[in-house]
């Protein structure tokens, strides 16, 4: 927050000087004061300059007068002081016109006061407006900094924040969701719903995005909130550690831009929260690893009874004493996402933290002492049931299921997600089965080819019989397939035909050949010829139950081979 032209024209050396031309530039910043009385001079300003001269060096020339101003406002010099009378009598009305088209300030000042002296107190000002800017800089750090040390929350970051600014503060991660705001009154609130409309209700559009910060110049971003208007607009810093992306602050300018000690607090606010969420994230990664062990160790068996579970699921903040129902989220094909779009490790990491923030946001309002867990590109939840409610909470798990799916869409619209579910076991030691379970549906239902569900392993049916039995013999399981269906989808794919269709609707449609016809609008003749296909290729009679059962198993095991 500098000093502009008009604070240097209220010093009381400067009483007597008067504004000639520019008084709508005498907002241009001061950065510092020096003689110009050589042509060239705009060749060595570096901006911010209040200029002092007599035109000694083009007393004689008005044009060069001109010459020499066109070059200092082009050098994104602050101002011009002239001191008429020695060396010319009058400025020229042709500078005082330049002066005023570029809105530049341009003051004559007293022919008897000294430069040395103007030099002196514009110097003495601006060193004074410098160590009050880092004085107060300081004061807002510390403040900010001694809420982390005392172990404050995001509200109180962004309250304190807030308080210093005197405007409405936004802290949001690296997606966009919201941590903490303070909005003091009703056109704040209507500020802050504007700009979380805009980070959510088109994809984010003309917010930052996460990554890398390159360099400071990338610091603040800066969003009008009405099209076509300067204002209001946010102005946001991104809260980075080791220049990755964790979240971002936001304050907003209504009327006017936030000035350099409202940036200072903001950028404060921003390291501050960087501090907190640099603990956060190295907690999390612990957590992360420990959880993740947890779920290996139950795989493989290393716990192996209910108390050990226990004890380990209550070290990690969950509840299974009571039992639990596995609940499995899963990005569908992601490993072929990875390789189509060429995704670094950074950019995989993003979409896993993503998928991992919407099953967090559901389970940890919907179910009490969970145990939540990211495990390669899925997350893992073990709910346990809430006091005398076991019976429902199938249905809570298929409900949060739901509201993961359309958080999910929110945060990864261009993937889908799938959810598996396994069923409730009361006993403690079945925490691995119940794991396996909804481990089970997922991976039914992925094999199947269906992706954006829910599925459920009681939903599976057959299927989950057939799984077992592939991954335990998958070799029987194909030569099961080779002994029923595979010669029909082989001559299908050779003539151009199918006969595999016509035999799902047949026993869709309880073997009966009239609802399969009419299904399929081809006459019962074509379905009996077709049918009779089939027996030839494949020895099995459709209409003798036990063949029809072993044709009903080759076609679910054909949908299982083909992922």
């Amino acid at each position: 927050m500098g000093l502009s032209v008009s604070e240097i024209l209220k010093l009381p050396i400067l009483a007597g000087a008067q504004v000639l031309a520019g008084k709508k530039g005498l907002d241009r910043e001061v950065k510092q004061v020096t003689v110009g009385e050589v042509p060239d001079i705009g060749d060595w300003l570096s901006g911010g300059e209040l200029v002092l001269s007599t035109f000694f060096a083009a007393a004689k020339d008005p044009g060069a007068q001109v010459d020499f101003t066109r070059r200092i406002i082009k050098a994104g010099a602050a101002g011009l002081l002239v001191k008429p009378g020695r060396f010319v009598k009058t400025v020229d009305p042709e500078l005082i016109s330049l002066g005023s088209r570029h809105r530049f300030p341009i003051v004559e000042i007293p022919s008897d006061v000294r430069w040395t002296h103007i030099i002196a107190e514009i110097s003495e000002r601006i060193v004074g407006e410098h160590v009050s800017l880092l004085t107060r800089s300081r004061d807002i750090h510390t403040r900010l900094l001694e809420v982390v040390i005392d172990g404050g929350s995001w509200q109180s970051i962004v309250d304190i924040t807030s308080e210093l600014l005197g405007k409405p503060v936004v802290l949001e991660d690296s997606f966009h969701e919201l941590l903490a705001k303070s909005a003091a009154n009703g056109s704040a609130k209507a500020l802050i719903d504007e700009f979380e409309t805009r980070g959510h209700g088109d994809g984010g559009a003309g917010r930052p995005e996460g990554g890398r910060i390159q360099a400071r110049a990338e610091r603040y971003q800066r969003t009008p909130l009405k099209a076509g208007q300067e204002y209001p607009a946010a102005v946001t810093v991104p809260v980075a550690v080791s220049r990755d992306v964790l979240g971002y602050v936001s304050s907003f300018e209504t009327e006017s831009p936030l000035n350099e000690l409202d940036l200072v607090a903001l950028e404060s606010a921003a390291t501050v929260a960087a501090v907190e969420m640099g603990r956060e994230l190295v907690r999390m990664e612990t957590e992360t690893r420990l959880r993740g062990d947890f779920v290996d160790d139950l795989v493989t068996g290393e716990l192996e009874s209910g108390p050990a579970i226990q004890k380990r699921a209550s070290f990690l903040g969950g509840d299974l004493s009571r039992g639990c129902l596995v609940l499995i989220a899963d990005i569908d094909s992601f490993g072929d996402y990875v390789r189509q779009e060429s995704l670094t490790e950074q950019e995989v990491q993003q979409i896993k933290n993503r998928l991992f923030s919407g099953v967090k946001q559901v389970i940890g309002v919907r179910h009490a002492d969970a145990l939540l867990t990211p495990k390669s590109d899925n997350v893992i939840a073990f709910l346990p049931p809430l006091a005398g409610r076991a019976d429902r909470l199938i249905d809570m798990a298929k409900a949060s299921a739901k509201q993961i799916l359309r958080a999910c869409g929110r945060l990864l619209p261009e993937l889908t997600v799938s959810v598996g579910i396994g069923r409730f076991h009361g006993d403690p030691a079945e925490t691995r089965r119940a794991y396996r379970e909804a481990q089970s549906a997922l991976r039914v239902s992925q094999r199947l080819g269906e992706t954006g569900v829910v599925v459920t392993f009681d939903d599976m049916g057959v299927y989950k019989l057939l799984l077992g039995a592939m991954e335990e013999d998958p070799e029987e399981v194909r030569n099961f397939y080779e002994e029923t269906i595979a010669r029909v989808e082989e001559y299908d794919a050779r003539h151009n035909t199918d006969l595999l269709g016509t035999l799902e609707a047949y026993l869709a449609n309880n073997r009966s050949v009239a609802a399969t016809a009419e299904a399929l609008f081809t006459h019962r003749h074509t379905i009996r010829y077709r049918l009779g296909r089939i027996a030839d290729l494949t020895g099995l009679d459709v209409s003798r139950s036990e063949d029809q059962e072993k044709l009903s198993f080759g076609l679910k095991v054909m949908r299982l081979l083909r992922r």
